[in-house]
């Protein structure tokens, strides 16, 4: 037997359950239902392992438009966002407590990334939402782009046609 397949054989012996440690869970949200339920499977996941996760939502920022003297357009979007982000911990917290939260604004797939590696995530679920062609075309679809930037591993939730 030659030296590389001596060290595969034995590393796949010895690598069990316990070997594989998820601390930090880091759950990328849109906010929509199927994120909802990509959250919900995400906290189940992290029971399994003991981690803690986090969710994020990424407001991507669009040019302002005024609606009042008070409160612009992109603010009330962003007020939106984070109370539904805040509902969606809520509602998780009450199976899995161990869970938090981030809002970013900027490029949803960049600012992910960047906040995985900064909070030292073992992995990222993220959803996918069977894209169309103009989807793939122009880069809609998130998880993509968050697989391709990602340091660590990146679990894409997708289920049955919505």
């Amino acid at each position: 037997m030659n030296t590389v397949s001596e060290k595969v054989e034995k590393n796949a012996q010895t690598l069990g359950k316990d070997d594989l440690e998820m601390k930090r869970i880091l759950v990328a949200v849109d906010l929509s239902p199927h994120s909802e339920r990509t959250a919900t499977y995400a906290a189940n996941f992290a029971k399994s392992f003991g981690a803690s996760i986090t969710l994020a939502h990424v407001l991507d920022i669009e040019p302002v438009r005024t609606l009042n003297a008070n409160e612009t357009a992109t603010e009330e979007k962003r007020h939106n966002a984070e109370r539904k982000l805040g509902e969606l911990v809520l509602k998780i917290r009450e199976t899995y407590p161990n869970c938090d939260m981030w809002f970013r604004t900027g490029d949803p797939a960049e600012q992910i990334t960047t906040l995985a590696r900064d909070l030292d995530a073992d992995l990222i679920i993220t959803a996918s939402h069977h894209p169309g062609f103009l989807t793939r075309l122009f880069g809609w679809d998130q998880a993509p782009r968050i697989l391709h930037r990602a340091h660590c591993p990146v679990l894409v939730y997708h289920e049955g046609i919505e």
